[in-house]
C-alpha cells in the first residue's frame, strides 16, 4: 500500500510553547511545514499547556529530513 506524503505524521513532543517555536522555527526556515496542536483539554480557554502536551507534526515526507534536522533534541512519541 502506498503511504500519502501528504498526510501527517507526529514528530515529537515538545515540554512547552518555547521549545515547539524553537522546532517549528528549525523546520520552518528549511521549507518544512509544521503543526503544533496541544493535546491539554484546557488549551482553547486560555491556559497554557501543560508540560509534553504539544505535539509537532509534518508531512510524510518530511519526517526523515525533519528529525535529522532536530537531531537529537527530539523524543519520540
Amino acid at each position: 500500500m502506498n503511504q500519502n506524503p501528504d498526510r501527517l505524521i507526529p514528530l515529537t513532543a515538545a515540554r512547552d510553547e518555547l521549545e515547539a517555536g524553537i522546532w517549528r522555527d528549525i523546520l520552518e526556515r528549511d521549507g518544512i511545514g509544521v503543526h503544533v496542536k496541544s493535546n491539554d483539554p484546557m488549551s482553547p480557554f486560555g491556559v497554557p499547556p501543560a508540560p509534553g502536551s504539544l505535539r509537532l507534526f509534518v508531512q510524510a515526507a518530511d519526517e526523515r529530513r525533519a528529525r535529522w534536522l532536530l537531531g537529537e533534541r527530539i523524543r519520540s512519541i
